[in-house]
């Protein structure tokens, strides 16, 4: 069947657009900067009342005070603070990392450094509030030299990171590079792993590159804005308008 020029072309406008529109979001230039969303609320989740909201806070918040004395592995004898979550636990989404870096381990808040303001510029574009979503590592003391967390150590630090899943309860989760896809267990033993649903205790979990990642190799923003799109269709929920 003979093609259509007229839709072809629409074709290779809307996705230039798309593709400059996600630039914009990361920083580029070519578009006007977004307005500002309006904060929102964030949802309850079903079934969850306001008491079940604060009893969930109070809950988090002793894992978070648990994780400051925590010595169950040698992370423990480098940190400055342990680095728990930032974000609001009554959310649909959350973000899952490997381990905090420099900048983390001096504040105490997860993805605050370069490649956390890359993910803040995700999370705007994705037509979230900065604290519209739930982060947090597989690992809550920072690796020496920023190195990949070891199996032992994401090991001993599941015992925080399950029941902090368990509580927040998403609808969604975006695991940030291959080890917290790995320690979600969405990783097959051989293949393609970046852009694959997979499933944590039911919850469906988009695996992408990790921010840092894209800062060194910018040319991937495309594709976790692919796998991004995914997710918010897996919300029923449409990208930030400009």
């Amino acid at each position: 069947m003979p093609s259509d020029p007229e839709n072809e072309l629409a074709a290779v406008i809307a996705g230039a657009q798309e593709l400059l529109q996600w630039e914009d979001a990361l920083g580029g230039t070519g578009f006007p900067a977004p307005k500002a969303a309006p904060p929102v609320r964030a949802p309850l989740g079903a079934g969850r009342t306001e008491s079940d909201a604060e009893d969930i806070v109070a809950r988090l918040e002793v894992l978070s005070n648990e994780a400051a004395k925590c010595i169950r592995c040698e992370l423990s004898r480098g940190r400055t603070k342990s680095v728990f979550a930032r974000g609001t636990p009554g959310t649909d989404l959350v973000f899952v990392g490997e381990g905090p870096g420099f900048h983390e381990d001096e504040q105490g808040l997860p993805f605050v450094g370069r490649a956390g303001q890359l993910l803040d510029r995700m999370i705007a574009a994705m037509g979230y509030a900065r604290d519209g979503v739930y982060i947090c590592n597989v690992v809550k003391c920072r690796p020496p030299d920023n190195r990949t967390p070891l199996l032992t150590e994401a090991a001993a630090c599941a015992h925080f990171l399950v029941p902090q899943l368990d509580l927040v309860q998403p609808k969604a989760i975006v695991a940030l590079g291959r080890c917290a896809a790995e320690n979600l267990g969405v990783v097959p033993p051989a293949g393609k792993w970046r852009g694959i649903w997979g499933e944590w205790r039911g919850i469906p979990v988009m695996p992408t590159y990790h921010p840092a990642f894209l800062l060194r190799s910018p040319q991937f923003k495309k594709p976790v804005w692919e796998d991004l799109q995914e997710v918010l269709r897996k919300l029923n929920r449409a990208p930030a308008t400009r």
